[in-house]
């Protein structure tokens, strides 16, 4: 006996042949949906990473009166969950965004540029002390942007109705060594 507890195919007459077939496709289906399942709750999990912005808004620190504050933030994209884009200002990487994140960064009013990899893409804004801009990244095809990623200056009123959609992130540059 042992492992011999299949069974032999030969001795089978149609019909059981085609209920072991079916099981055994029925089995496989099952493993299938089970591991995408699977796959996409761990995915999807690592974007859950932060506190929902609406509920932290209220806990940011106030702007110093020299300064101005720059929102950058990521709508919610399904294709590009893994996709990590830097965060580029004045030739410095400040930090990475990822798919329904935002994250802030004060700096000192006046004129700023956000780099991408494309040059002709850059956005320059002028920003006033005490003021706030905000930036949304956006994943594109190569036919928009080379670099696959577009960075827009958006409206206040038009980027809290898309804030209330992501989680508050610390800015964090995962890997600098690497944009070196």
């Amino acid at each position: 006996m042992g492992l011999n507890y299949l069974p032999n195919i030969e001795s089978l007459n149609f019909r059981d042949h085609i209920k072991m077939l079916k099981s055994r496709i029925l089995f496989n289906h099952f493993f299938i949906n089970f591991f995408i399942t699977c796959l996409l709750i761990f995915a999807l999990s690592g974007c859950a990473t932060g506190i929902p912005f609406n509920s932290a808004k209220d806990e940011i620190p106030s702007l110093k009166s020299d300064m101005g504050r720059i929102f950058v933030y990521r709508s919610f994209n399904p294709l590009a969950l893994l996709k990590p884009l830097v965060f580029k200002l004045d030739g410095k990487n400040i930090a990475d965004t990822f798919a329904s994140t935002v994250f802030y960064h004060d700096v000192k009013p006046g004129k700023h540029t956000v780099n991408l990899k494309d040059a002709e893409k850059d956005l320059s804004f002028n920003l006033t002390m005490g003021g706030s801009v905000y930036l949304r990244y956006s994943i594109v095809p190569d036919s928009v942007s080379e670099g696959n990623a577009i960075v827009e200056l958006i409206d206040s009123k038009t980027a809290m109705i898309e804030l209330d959609r992501v989680r508050l992130i610390e800015k964090n540059l995962r890997f600098p060594e690497e944009h070196k």
